[in-house]
């Protein structure tokens, strides 16, 4: 046993790395048809990441952004936001809600519907079920069942490891999913998924084929009830109450529906080489665009997955960000996740050192293991989130590569990037930065302003064959930083903010 700590901070890397990294490879296929699948594969290896380019802005505001081969989405953001709260002790909950949640939405890839329909509302200093709400969204909020909160939780069971009783860690993990969530198909599914989670990273043999599946099916009375977690829970309940006038009814069905899938993945497991990948998940409704994007079905895809591919984790990190027609970031993350807390992160090869901020992921990870607590209490704001957010960005898109600024959570960065895409139209264009934080995280920020942006012929803007505007190009800034001396800049951004240089010139 005197090696269990290093073996669970090595779980616990391998977790956080797989989780972004099959975030990363099942991003760029997240609403891609089986042709464009089949293009994108007969140009990489599945085990590579790929650069690939997201089309933004709905209907009003069609542009498009290049994202860089290994960047992650909302899923490991996320996670990072959920794993930072933590290490504010007993201001997790209020840390989580009132700083990160807010400054995430500034910088938020692929961020669910959900979840940022109920940042919004702590950005307006109150709960998603607050009565101050409309009663549209108070109803939305109760209706979300999605899987943007299973997707989090994985920093509870890293920093709650050497917990002997899970139940606390289940009431962490409900106040944390009712943040945003209030359906009980997104709470289950954590609670389910933390279970598993929670199970695997405390192992200390090998584990055995379909062990996860029938652990959660043998102990479901350890997941599957309704924690009771203060006073914050008891005004949701009440909430949750008067819009379903029997919550606990809900959740007994939905756990009867958790329960239900799992004996689905007990079955496929059953059929051992026979069981064919796409019609166990199909079984589990993982290609259903009504349900394929609920807790309950995205943990029991993630769990089939790990336990089928428990002694092949790359290949399950694969077939998880391949699985074209589902949810593939979230699943991929999460199967990653799982197969991360019994594998270590050495199966990860050479995506978990290209995969962003790979050098953070792993510090952050060990961080939650050897609760690396911040060292003050930070000032929780509940009136003004809004008023100071809309300051930030609006200095930050005044700031130029090379600047140094101090962010809303109590980081500071440097601007790396800067570049701006007209519409074609010609009536908005959109303004992006891209921010080294002090930590080793890289944040990525874009805002749409509305206007009359033509060239200066008058005309709208012509495309380039890559979708460029030519002001667009003409105002890239580019990560071109002028030094005094080249060798001490190079030194402090490769060693001290552990970024790559792509080129380096002696210009004057």
């Amino acid at each position: 046993m005197a090696d269990r700590p290093h073996r669970l901070i090595d779980n616990a890397i391998g977790a956080i790395l797989g989780a972004a990294c099959g975030d990363a490879l099942g991003w760029p296929n997240e609403r891609v048809g089986r042709s464009s699948f089949r293009d994108r594969q007969s140009q990489a290896s599945l085990q590579e990441f790929t650069r690939w380019t997201r089309r933004s802005g709905g209907r009003y505001y069609p542009h498009e952004e290049v994202i860089e081969a290994g960047n992650y989405s909302d899923d490991t953001q996320l996670i990072l936001c959920l794993a930072r709260s933590l290490l504010r002790g007993n201001q997790w909950w209020d840390y989580f809600c009132r700083i990160e949640l807010p400054f995430w939405s500034l910088y938020e890839r692929g961020g669910g519907g959900a979840t940022k329909r109920s940042v919004d509302a702590w950005t307006d200093g109150v709960p998603p079920w607050s009565r101050e709400r409309t009663t549209k969204d108070v109803k939305r909020y109760f209706d979300a069942g999605g899987n943007g909160v299973a997707m989090r939780v994985l920093p509870h069971v890293i920093f709650d490891a050497n917990v002997e009783n899970f139940a606390c860690v289940a009431k962490n993990i409900l106040l944390d999913g009712i943040a945003t969530h209030g359906h009980p198909r997104a709470l289950v599914g954590a609670l389910a998924y933390g279970y598993a989670l929670w199970g695997a990273i405390r192992r200390t043999g090998s584990l055995k084929f379909g062990e996860v599946v029938e652990d959660l099916l043998d102990n479901s009375i350890k997941w599957a009830s309704l924690p009771e977690v203060g006073s914050a829970y008891y005004e949701w309940l009440k909430a949750a109450n008067l819009r379903v006038s029997t919550y606990e009814k809900l959740w007994k069905a939905t756990v009867d529906e958790m329960t239900s899938l799992l004996e689905t993945c007990r079955k496929e497991l059953s059929k051992g080489a026979m069981s064919i990948d796409d019609d166990a998940l199909r079984a589990l409704h993982c290609f259903d665009k009504k349900i394929s994007g609920a807790g309950t079905v995205a943990t029991a895809s993630a769990v089939f997955l790990a336990s089928r591919y428990a002694p092949d984790p790359i290949h399950g990190l694969t077939k998880a960000a391949y699985a074209i027609g589902a949810d593939t970031d979230t699943i991929a993350s999460m199967t990653g996740g799982l197969l991360g807390t019994f594998s270590g992160s050495e199966w990860l090869s050479s995506l978990k050192n290209t995969v962003q901020d790979s050098k953070y992921l792993a510090e952050i990870a060990t961080a939650l293991v050897k609760k690396n607590m911040a060292p003050k209490s930070a000032e929780i704001p509940v009136n003004g989130i809004r008023a100071r957010l809309s300051r930030f960005m609006d200095m930050l898109l005044e700031k130029k590569p090379g600047d140094l600024v101090d962010m809303p959570d109590g980081r500071y960065g440097q601007i790396l990037s800067g570049n701006e895409i007209i519409g074609k139209s010609g009536k908005f264009k959109v303004v992006f930065r891209k921010v080294a934080c002090d930590d080793g995280q890289t944040l990525y920020f874009s805002k749409i302003k509305k206007g009359a942006f033509l060239t200066e012929a008058g005309r709208e803007p012509r495309k380039s064959r890559n979708g460029a505007t030519q002001l667009q190009r003409s105002l890239s800034f580019g990560p071109k930083l002028p030094v005094r001396s080249l060798e001490k800049a190079v030194r402090f951004y490769t060693e001290v903010l552990g970024l790559r240089i792509r080129k380096k010139t002696q210009e004057v």
